[in-house]
């Protein structure tokens, strides 16, 4: 082996021992925080996770490796957040706290890492919530969230939902029904499978530098709409939910501080569908389900060129075994849109006005004791070829009339593919100490690994930028230390 060859593996090897050593130090980082925290904690009663004292069980019981939903979970959700065992009678409060450390395989260009951040390995306080979460009155209930995201200084009214929730006999068999209102499609679902609470319920906020685009009901709706609607679930098997939404006028999205005169607006009553079916053998739990959505939004409310018109059509399946020691979880979904950018086109956005977009995923968790979790998951966005909407301008054969989030393919492509791996420690599912136990906090304190086998069509070199780091897709592989408290 020449010098050469033998100085670049030296070389090689200090940035994998710097890097290593700078994770270690994160980590560690992140762990003392959680852990000096939590020992500030442990005295006052009014820092009780709200539906644990409500219901005087330990988290375990909702929860797998909270805050995926066990079978009384999802149960205890459908019923209204209204179930109530504890001696808890004072108000349904609660608060949360995410902190982590984000180290990707290539760093942003410089200058394009969100403000205040380096190009690589920042520890940050990503987000900060409090809730009303729990029996209001009767058999009205709530999950309201207010969350302040420290990295950008907002603070703004988070995916939420307030149902009422009664009983009775259909067909001689016994029946919840409930009707709702949240500012999230999919929010009031009670599986893990659809958007607002799939899995990875938490992700960097700083990782990638290039994302791929997603569905407009995964990405598209979130609190920039209002929606009322009914559900039923007949027989603890059948599920139905129909809920119609209407956007937010710029008033109310300016006192949710969730958006502005620029911020999207859903013209249309959107229909929004649900129905699954899940029996269930013992602790064996199978469901097959369908959900979806039409809208009409008008891009950046610019209005005179008519409406992008987006019909998402999903279906996801779960099968869970929720044993005493352990719990096995696999999900799919698959969410197929189809768009007609009307509006788009007219804006000289896209290049078509029919176009397709398809969000698939799959993975499956194993917790042990609900105190160690270990999950995997593949992810793949596939859809049509679109120069005005993904193209770089780095192709002669391709000049977008501007530049947008998702203008990062050379190939004008959408597609991209990838795998997570996370690992986490759930300390006090059963119990937590100081007087007050299980009710006065959880923490979640995990590891994400995060790797892209391909983004914008392409492996390497994507965006024909030649710039290598993150415009490879392998540049944009991350790995990130967190501690997620709830107290």
């Amino acid at each position: 082996m020449g010098s050469g060859a033998i100085r670049s593996g030296a070389v090689a090897l200090v940035a994998i021992k710097a890097k290593l050593a700078a994770f270690a130090l994160a980590l560690t980082a992140v762990l003392a925080g959680a852990v000096a925290f939590l020992a500030a904690s442990a005295g006052p009663a009014e820092a009780l996770p709200s539906y644990a004292r409500q219901t005087g069980q330990p988290c375990a019981a909702c929860h797998t490796a909270y805050p995926e939903l066990t079978p009384f979970g999802r149960r205890f959700k459908i019923g209204g957040y209204t179930m109530q065992s504890g001696d808890w009678t004072g108000p349904p409060v609660a608060a949360m706290f995410m902190a982590g450390f984000t180290h990707t395989n290539s760093p942003f260009d410089e200058g394009s890492q969100p403000a205040g951040l380096h190009t690589n390995d920042n520890l940050v306080w990503q987000q900060v919530s409090g809730f009303v979460a729990g029996r209001l009155y009767g058999n009205l209930g709530s999950f309201i969230q207010i969350t302040g995201n420290p990295v950008d200084g907002t603070v703004a009214l988070d995916a939420s939902d307030i149902r009422y929730a009664d009983t009775f006999k259909l067909f001689g068999q016994d029946t919840i029904w409930g009707i709702d209102a949240n500012n999230t499609p999919t929010v009031e679902d009670p599986w893990n499978t659809t958007p607002s609470f799939g899995w990875p319920q938490i992700s960097s906020t700083i990782a990638p530098a290039f994302g791929p685009p997603l569905t407009h009901i995964e990405n598209g709706y979130g609190q920039i709409v209002g929606g009322a609607g009914a559900y039923l679930f007949w027989n603890d098997m059948l599920y139905a939910d129909f809920t119609a939404y209407k956007g937010f006028p710029v008033p109310v999205l300016q006192a949710f501080n969730d958006g502005n005169s620029t911020t999207d607006a859903v013209s249309n009553v959107a229909p929004y569908w649900r129905l699954a079916l899940e029996p269930h053998w013992g602790q064996h739990y199978l469901m097959v389900g369908t959900f979806g959505m039409y809208g009409q939004v008008v891009p950046g409310r610019q209005y005179g060129f008519g409406t992008d018109n987006y019909l998402d059509v999903g279906f996801d399946s779960q099968y869970q075994y929720d044993g005493d020691q352990y719990s096995v979880t696999v999900k799919l979904t698959d969410i197929m849109e189809w768009q007609q950018l009307n509006a788009t086109y007219g804006l000289g956005g896209s290049s078509n006005i029919d176009n397709h977009l398809n969000s698939f995923k799959a993975n499956a968790s194993f917790v042990w004791d609900h105190t160690y979790s270990l999950g995997f998951g593949y992810f793949n966005i596939s859809g049509s070829n679109d120069c005005n909407l993904y193209g770089s301008g780095d192709n002669v054969l391709c000049t977008p009339a501007a530049i947008g989030e998702f203008n990062n393919s050379y190939n004008s492509s959408p597609n991209g593919d990838g795998l997570i791996l996370d690992l986490a420690y759930i300390p006090f599912a059963h119990g937590a100490p100081g007087p007050y136990g299980y009710t006065t906090w959880n923490a979640r304190i995990g590891i994400q690994f995060t790797e892209y086998l391909h983004l914008y069509g392409g492996s390497n070199n994507f965006d024909g930028s030649y710039l290598g780091g993150t415009h490879n897709a392998a540049g944009n592989n991350s790995v990130f230390a967190y501690a997620w408290v709830a107290f």
